[in-house]
């Protein structure tokens, strides 16, 4: 995100963060909204689109996914790129380890435990799992805090504030903006197990 915003400058990528944000919300109620006209528990893209459309359910679905998979590989990458760093940071010693700094072994060992959870049926069984994704969450943002704190930062580049990097490097960060909100594809299974589904819930 601080790379988008360096491509965008900081007012103009202010405004694309916030709009991204105002739209995504307003896209999970909408959601929420279209989910009351389907019986309880069973919203999907696919029923809501069997109402209006039809003929294009599949298509509806199979963007879904797409969009999935695309998420899922770009995590894969994220993880093989940055888990020999985060394994050498916790012992230098690792580095002469060579599996250990192999990004396929951490692709391999990430996807041998994520496959599993990616077949159960609720949400509400990974709700273990996201204790984890919280905790791990909360320890960076301590990492972070305490780093900025403590260390020698280096020399701040030039900022824009107003002049933006240009028009391909702005819409080459824009995915990188949309990602950051992305959340849709869950909704309705919230939808589906939480006690009150309305919209303002």
């Amino acid at each position: 995100m601080p790379s988008a915003l360096s491509h965008f400058g900081m007012v103009l990528g202010i405004i694309v963060m916030v709009w991204s944000g105002f739209t995504s919300a307003f896209g999970l109620y909408l959601q929420s909204r279209c989910a009351r006209y389907l019986d309880r528990g069973s919203s999907s893209f696919f029923a809501l689109s069997q109402l209006t459309y039809p003929n294009a359910a599949v298509i509806f679905d199979a963007a879904i996914a797409i969009k999935c998979f695309g998420v899922g590989v770009s995590y894969m990458i994220i993880i093989g790129d940055l888990m020999p760093g985060v394994i050498e940071g916790f012992d230098s010693r690792a580095a002469s380890v060579g599996y250990l700094m192999d990004r396929n072994f951490w692709i391999t060992v990430f996807m041998l435990a994520i496959i599993p959870l990616s077949f159960l049926r609720r949400l509400d069984s990974l709700k273990y799992t996201s204790i984890i994704a919280l905790i791990a969450i909360g320890y960076l943002i301590v990492l972070v805090v305490y780093h900025f704190a403590s260390d020698v930062l280096a020399p701040r580049d030039k900022i824009r504030i107003i002049q933006w990097a240009g028009p391909v490097e702005a819409l080459a960060s824009l995915p990188v903006v949309i990602f950051a909100y992305t959340c849709h594809q869950n909704m309705f299974s919230i939808l589906n197990e939480i006690k009150d589904n309305s919209p303002k819930r």
